[in-house]
């Protein structure tokens, strides 16, 4: 009977049947639902106005920028307000914001629309910067901590599922609205509302335990985050790595819609497929991995994700043929999941509840700052030499190279060593430093 119930423990259905994370993730489904059409949007709208990859590139660092701008700071009041709060009013506020993009081109007599597009996009894109820390730091006040991988992992499959249903729908329907998509926009901001007020029913207590001391100043505790994540060798390998995948990140992401369309020229709905395929292959994963309540050795399948993202975009770099770039694209949806289901879960267990909105928001700050230079060398360099072959070959070496060299460092500093005891207790870490060291001691004595 025990057996039972500790196998229950850690399915889908039963972190579902804990009604405040399925209202958090009802929010989550809805959302996601809209953010897929209206992303699809977006990027032919821009592309439409354009037609220039340095457009597109100049795009994906507008959304990213506030990150890289306040994100640190929004972390010090994601863990002093009620995080429940943050969301509905962000919700709101995203829900605003994305109906005026569209609108764009009535305000055109006052600056050109490509403007106005890049200026409600920056401003959606703070609204974003709130939201998505504050959820991640909830989630570990709502489930049991043996259920984190269930509800990460359910999380990460509810987006790919999203991604895998909608962006062939969404194609179609984005082809059909052209040339301004207002529809796409509009369903997406509908599907805010209805978040925020999913939101509103959550009756677990999402304030911060510990609040920090608000006379303390707001970059000094911004600092403290910064030094809880130095002190503390899982984390600062878990940033460590993920600033060195960020350039080649934000390569990708500016360079795909340029480079699908003038390497093979796919269509808005084809584009829709091949988004489709990443998503179906991000489900697999992020369902296999939800069926364990502990992942094992999670360092290292964050480490290898690198190595099958950069196999992925050789591939979706060199290939001639619709089949080539779904498949590759594919390997690109997995690695997403790869990743992000055991860094966050870790995140989550290593980081007390007081600094967890500075730890998340830290991480985004130090990965989209790179990722936004990312965007900007590969815009520039396609831009100049008219291709964006090189570029996107220059960061397919680079993340081979990233995972070859973070698989190592696991390897050669025993983390999973540390890792291990530390979720024993989460104020071992030189513990676990000083019984490495002696085993290394026994074992030269023992040669």
């Amino acid at each position: 009977m025990l057996s039972s119930s500790s196998n229950e423990s850690g399915s889908f259905r039963h972190v579902l049947r804990n009604h405040d994370y399925a209202r958090l993730w009802t929010g989550q489904l809805v959302s996601n639902i809209g953010a897929a059409i209206s992303s699809l949007a977006l990027l032919f709208y821009v592309y439409q106005l354009t037609q220039s990859p340095m457009a597109m590139a100049i795009l994906a660092i507008v959304e990213t920028a506030p990150v890289v701008m306040f994100a640190g700071f929004i972390g010090v009041y994601i863990d002093r307000w009620d995080r429940k709060t943050i969301m509905i009013v962000s919700d709101v506020v995203r829900a605003v914001l994305i109906l005026l993009i569209p609108l764009a081109g009535f305000l055109s007599q006052i600056m050109p629309a490509i403007y106005w597009v890049y200026l409600f996009t920056f401003l959606y894109a703070i609204a974003n910067a709130w939201f998505y820390p504050a959820r991640n730091a909830s989630i570990p006040n709502l489930v049991e901590s043996e259920e984190l991988v269930t509800a990460n992992s359910l999380s990460q499959m509810t987006f790919q599922v999203v991604q895998l249903a909608v962006p062939p729908i969404g194609g179609v329907l984005v082809a059909l609205l052209a040339p301004n998509y207002f529809l796409a926009f509009a369903i997406n901001s509908l599907t805010y509302i209805i978040s925020a007020i999913a939101l509103l029913n959550i009756r677990t207590s999402l304030f911060p335990e510990g609040i920090p001391s608000e006379e303390e100043s707001v970059s000094r505790q911004v600092l403290e985050g910064a030094k809880f994540v130095s002190g503390n060798i899982i984390l600062l390998y878990l940033f460590v790595f993920a600033i060195l995948l960020a350039s080649s990140s934000g390569i990708l992401n500016a360079l795909l819609l340029p480079h699908l369309e003038s390497q093979v020229g796919v269509t808005e709905m084809e584009f829709g497929i091949v988004l489709s395929a990443g998503a179906a292959s991000g489900t697999l994963v992020a369902f296999l991995l939800g069926k364990k309540k502990r992942l094992p050795y999670p360092l290292y399948i964050v480490a290898s994700s690198g190595f099958v993202a950069g196999i992925a975009v050789f591939g979706l770099a060199s290939a001639q043929t619709f089949c080539a770039i779904i498949f590759s694209w594919a390997l690109i949806g997995s690695v997403d999941v790869m990743i992000n289901i055991p860094l966050g879960t870790l995140m989550q267990e290593l980081v007390p509840d007081n600094y967890r909105g500075r730890i998340f928001a830290l991480l985004n700050v130090v990965f989209t700052a790179i990722q936004v230079l990312g965007m900007a060398i590969g815009g520039v360099w396609a831009e100049a030499i008219g291709s964006t072959v090189q570029p996107l070959f220059a960061a397919a070496i680079a993340l081979v190279l990233v995972s070859l060299l973070g698989i190592f460092a696991v390897a050669k500093a025993r983390l999973h060593i540390t890792l291990d005891i530390m979720l024993q207790d989460p104020e071992s870490e030189k513990v676990a430093r000083d019984e490495i060291e002696s085993s290394e001691v026994l074992l030269e004595v023992k040669g």
